[in-house]
């Protein structure tokens, strides 16, 4: 006979035959470690049921899991007002607020489309054995990117360059530009510089690069001229 525990780490169901009655088991979702019930207890004890589905306000449907795991998804903010629960994968689907009036402000799903939103592949099993359902939803913190470790751009010392050339008519600031910004795009791509100074390292680059091509077509236009009337006064 198979023995039926739930996880005390996730909640997820485990089926193990009974000779592992009164062992310690390693739940393969989170490596939590729980005690088989022994021989006396494998007939008597009574597991929740896990008949609970949660959809969340992105289509992603969880479960199945217990009322149990429920109160603790909304202790660790995985379950809010806006998701709705079932206690069929099929539905029917009511906002989480009328399961637990605590939630309040629920949203009102009385549209066909909110009610009808289905997952392709309904995941089962429990939150814990994939990324949060919330880890990714809109408005959420993200953690900033620290580039401390990196060579530090000079995008606005290029993209100053570039505007000079243009401003001064100095090509020495557009070259200047031009290689420079050459340079720490290359840096950047290679991940070795900072990559938030990208916009106005290549916005410089840019700059620098149209108004040297613009010096270097006007000095060959004028060295072609005086060696074509150099040529027609021999």
């Amino acid at each position: 006979m198979a023995l039926e525990i739930a996880c005390a780490g996730c909640g997820k169901l485990l089926r193990v035959s009974e000779e592992h009655a009164g062992k310690n088991l390693r739940c393969p979702a989170c490596n939590q470690v729980t005690t088989a019930p022994g021989p006396e207890l494998a007939e008597t004890t009574v597991l929740p049921a896990a008949n609970w589905y949660m959809r969340t306000p992105e289509g992603q449907t969880y479960g199945p899991v217990t009322r149990e795991e429920l109160d603790r998804w909304i202790l660790e903010g995985r379950l809010a007002a806006d998701c709705l629960l079932a206690k069929s994968a099929q539905g029917p689907w009511s906002g989480a607020a009328s399961v637990f009036p605590a939630l309040g402000g629920a949203p009102q799903y009385s549209s066909p489309q909110a009610s009808s939103r289905t997952s392709a592949t309904p995941f089962q099993g429990t939150p814990f054995q994939a990324a949060s359902p919330f880890a990714d939803r809109a408005g959420s913190p993200r953690p900033a990117q620290d580039y401390r470790h990196l060579q530090p751009h000079r995008g606005g010392l290029i993209l100053v360059l570039g505007i000079l050339g243009l401003v001064v008519n100095c090509p020495i600031f557009s070259f200047m530009a031009w290689a420079m910004g050459a340079a720490d795009l290359r840096e950047i791509q290679a991940g070795r510089m900072d990559p938030t100074g990208e916009g106005l390292t290549r916005a410089g680059h840019i700059l620098g690069m149209i108004l040297s091509i613009l010096w270097i077509v006007t000095m060959m236009g004028v060295l072609l001229f005086f060696l074509i009337a150099m040529l027609a006064n021999m």
